[in-house]
């Protein structure tokens, strides 16, 4: 008989570690064997923590279509929507069959830098930099036509789950998780008689890449950053982004209310 593996991913704060013990003795009082990390050989993968917990682990998988699903031990946690209350009753609900899988399409960005190419992808967004914070100035193109230069700190290429994180911040739109767009919003956009540029995001259908190419390649040493975690490239020529069709299997346990979740998250 197979074995039934489920990997957790939890952080290491006292509150998260009791809370993973307790997660521990239910899922063994129910036949299942724990991996703590990430295995390939499990049926599911459970984080506990926060947001950061949920997307860190989703990184570590290599972005693996096992389904995910997060305990919030965390603060304002869109992506764990398991309270620690919860949990005998979400081992039931998993055992039962008692759920659903929704597939979430990843923000794709292809990089071309000193003469290398290199793809990364993001649950949240991503965002473009220069590293030493000065301003930066980037053509921005929509399905090949140019739309504007921007100049400012940066911007965010975010997917509509992402809509509400750093975007929602930076004075983005919120976009219903179902629909596949990718939106562009300009991080403190200057504008003034030598640069002009619009200060709203702007929504992308997902047929269309969005290609940045910044005003100089030689001196722009940028910082990219996927969900977080950082990765840096000198002499960028473009970033390519779009709707990828590679994709992370997401668990949800009873009815998930869009609405409901931003009111009390935000309201």
């Amino acid at each position: 008989m197979k074995e039934k593996v489920i990997n957790i991913s939890a952080n290491n704060d006292e509150y998260t570690l009791q809370i993973r013990d307790n997660l521990i003795e239910l899922l063994n009082k129910h036949g299942f064997k724990h991996n703590n990390g990430f295995s390939r050989g499990a049926e599911l993968n459970i984080t506990i923590g926060g947001d950061g917990s949920f997307l860190r682990a989703v990184r570590d998988s290599n972005f693996s279509k096992t389904p995910f699903v997060g305990i919030n031990t965390g603060t304002l946690g869109f992506y764990p929507e398991i309270s620690p209350e919860r949990l005998e009753q979400f081992v039931s609900d998993y055992i039962s069959g008692n759920f659903t899988i929704n597939s979430v399409n990843l923000v794709e960005c292809e990089i071309n830098a000193g003469g290398k190419k290199e793809i990364l992808y993001a649950v949240n967004d991503i965002v473009l930099k220069r590293k030493d914070m000065k301003t930066i100035h980037l053509d921005v193109h929509i399905a090949s036509n140019h739309l504007e230069k921007i100049s400012g700190d940066g911007l965010i290429i975010s997917s509509p789950l992402g809509s509400s994180a750093y975007n929602k911040s930076a004075g983005g739109s919120l976009v219903y998780p179902s629909l596949k767009t990718l939106q562009i919003t300009p991080l403190s956009p200057i504008i003034s008689n030598a640069y002009r540029c619009l200060e709203c995001s702007i929504i992308v259908p997902p047929e269309f890449e969005i290609s940045i190419f910044p005003e100089r390649v030689v001196d722009y040493y940028v910082a990219v950053m996927a969900d977080g975690f950082t990765f840096e490239y000198e002499q960028l020529e473009s970033i390519q982004f779009r709707t990828s069709k590679k994709v992370i299997n997401r668990l949800t346990t009873g009815n998930f209310n869009y609405w409901n979740v931003i009111k009390e998250k935000f309201l």
